[in-house]
């Protein structure tokens, strides 16, 4: 997935997939507010993935945490940007990771930089 599309929400935000517990869990839909991420701004987020994903990261190589589940198949996540030190500000690859209770994944990956 290219930086763009991650920023451009569809038409109509997609309900979440119904899912049988051992089956593959898929991100149906993600949106991100910026991938251009700056100190003090707001980082936002919402995934939209099947019903059986038991946990959503967020993470690159630098850093890691956990989307909060709203509803099953609906994730959001919420980061105010206090700073960045100066070694971290380059392009990073983040990695949207959804897992069922099992362990097995469905990821996309989104080029992102941290100024």
């Amino acid at each position: 997935m290219d930086s763009r599309a991650a920023t451009v929400a569809p038409a109509r935000w997609p309900k979440a997939v119904t899912a049988a517990p051992n089956a593959p869990p898929r991100i149906v839909a993600l949106q991100l507010n910026e991938t251009s991420i700056a100190p003090g701004s707001e980082w936002t987020g919402r995934i939209a993935t099947t019903t059986n994903v038991a946990s959503l990261e967020i993470r690159t190589e630098s850093f890691s945490f956990n989307a909060t589940r709203i509803a099953y198949g609906q994730f959001v996540f919420d980061q105010h940007v206090l700073d960045i030190v100066p070694q971290y500000k380059r392009p990073y690859t983040l990695q949207v990771i959804a897992r069922n209770t099992a362990g097995v994944a469905d990821a996309r990956l989104i080029p992102i930089v941290l100024h």
